[in-house]
C-alpha cells in the first residue's frame, strides 16, 4: 500500500463478442464445461479477522473459519523482487508444496505509475463537471482513429 503503483487482478471471464465459437476456450460453453468453483459467494457470512504475522523466509499453517487450512510462505529477507520470471518460479515452486507465497513478489522501480501514464486527475471522477469527462463524438473519432 506504500508503493504509488498499479496492481492487477486477473479475472477469467468468457468473452462472447469475439469468442463465441466452436473451439474457443474463452466462449460461454468452454467456460460451463470447465467450470470448477473455488468457493460459493453468494453470501459470505460476518466472521471475526483471521490476522497472522510471520517473519520472511518463514511459513505459518493458518485455520480457516471452515476448519480448512492454509499454509502461508513469506518471501526471504533477500528475496529479489525485481525479476518478474523469479516471482513466477518462486510462486509455482510453493504453490507444489501447497503453500501461498506472501511478501513482496515483485516491484518494477523504473515502471511509472498507471496515473501518470494516463495523466488521471487528482479530484474523484463524480467531482468532475459531465462536460470535462465527455469531450463529445469529434473528441472520440480522434481517439478512435489513433488506434487504426
Amino acid at each position: 500500500m506504500r508503493h504509488d503503483g498499479f496492481a492487477l487482478i486477473d479475472v477469467i471471464s468468457p468473452c462472447v463478442t469475439f469468442n463465441d465459437h466452436e473451439g474457443s476456450t474463452r466462449s460461454y460453453a468452454f467456460a460451463r464445461e470447465h467450470y470448477e468453483e473455488a468457493v460459493h459467494a453468494d453470501f459470505v457470512p460476518p466472521a471475526a479477522e483471521i490476522a497472522v504475522s510471520y517473519a520472511e523466509g518463514e511459513s505459518q499453517t493458518v485455520t480457516l473459519h471452515d476448519g480448512s487450512r492454509i499454509v502461508l510462505r513469506k518471501v526471504d529477507a533477500d528475496f529479489d523482487s525485481s525479476d518478474p520470471g523469479i516471482a513466477l518460479d518462486a510462486i509455482q515452486q510453493r504453490m507444489r508444496r501447497g503453500e501461498y507465497l506472501t511478501g513482496l513478489l515483485h516491484i518494477a522501480h523504473d515502471a511509472e505509475d498507471i496515473h501518470a501514464l494516463g495523466a488521471t486527475p487528482d479530484a474523484p471522477l463524480n467531482a468532475i463537471p459531465y462536460e470535462s469527462l465527455n469531450p463529445g463524438a469529434e473528441a472520440l473519432h480522434r481517439v478512435l482513429a489513433a488506434f487504426r
